[in-house]
């Protein structure tokens, strides 16, 4: 047994110890629970303590927190982008299993593959690899290998900045949540009702860190206008284009050119209507 949990330190500083000394700081718990939180959330495991063994093989902060006595197997938080370098591990697979926020790990000759909450990845033994948080998220994973004795880490080179920063980054959409189609259709038209608000603004207006909010919002208030429908929608819309970050100027100038190619008297009805949203 004493030989078992010598092999365990051991292991421990092999596979789940890093941090840049230059630039880390050290986050308090509550810090880094919000950081979790911001990448996405997941099952938060504990944080632990803060890792220093073999920190010139790593990039950014991490921690671990061990949890069994019994085999070698430690929670890891990463934070902000950090990752380990190029390793082998020899005598032991690796088992990873995503926990929060998003993460990578890349096998030598694959492309890079993503790591979410939920997944599990087998590392085999003697693979060159490496894992850790995607570009400007903060991630945990569950690390598990073999309880055997003679397990050795073999160190390589960093991961190729230019490669880890042309990952995908953490989605910093805003999901929008809708319920007026089922307040006011969900008994007569339940399916229309969950289209409107799952749909169509569950997903599509929820892609919004590929198209803005903002510019969503001009490109339904310029459909609304152009199809002359200035009803009690399209105010609703103009307010939510308000809230979204459309100012007074940029809602005036949409109408203005839109009267050109729609329709003057549209313009007028939908001036009425701006007036009214942009004056409360």
């Amino acid at each position: 047994m004493k030989k078992f949990f010598k092999s365990t330190i051991i292991l421990a500083a092999c596979f789940l110890s890093f941090v840049n000394v230059t630039s880390a700081k050290d986050y308090t718990e509550a810090e880094i629970r919000t950081e979790i939180e911001k990448s996405g959330g997941g099952a938060i495991f504990p944080i632990g303590e803060s890792n220093t063994a073999n920190e010139k093989y790593f990039t950014g902060k991490s921690y671990v927190a061990w949890l069994s006595n019994e085999i070698p197997m430690g929670n890891v938080t990463f934070i902000d982008g950090a990752h380990t370098f190029w390793h082998i591990h020899h005598k032991s697979c690796q088992i990873l299993i995503a926990q929060s926020g998003q993460g990578y790990y890349q096998i030598w000759g694959e492309e890079p593959h993503e790591l979410l909450p939920g997944q599990v990845v087998t590392i085999p033994e003697g693979v060159k690899h490496w894992h850790g948080a995607a570009p400007n998220s903060t991630f945990q994973h569950i690390a598990v290998m073999k309880p055997v004795e003679g397990i050795t880490t073999e160190w390589l080179e960093e991961v190729d900045p230019r490669l880890f920063n042309s990952l995908k980054k953490p989605s910093t959409a805003q999901k929008m949540v809708q319920t007026a189609g089922r307040d006011r259709l969900g008994d007569f038209a339940p399916n229309f009702a969950r289209y409107n608000d799952d749909i169509l603004f569950g997903e599509v207006w929820s892609r919004n860190d590929i198209l803005s909010l903002h510019d969503r919002s001009l490109i339904t208030v310029a459909s609304f206008m152009g199809a002359g429908l200035l009803n009690s929608s399209f105010k609703n819309h103009l307010a939510l284009a308000k809230a979204h970050g459309v100012t007074k100027e940029e809602m005036v100038e949409v109408i203005t050119q839109l009267g050109f190619y729609a329709g003057w008297p549209k313009a007028w009805e939908a001036f009425g209507m701006a007036r009214e949203v942009y004056s409360e």
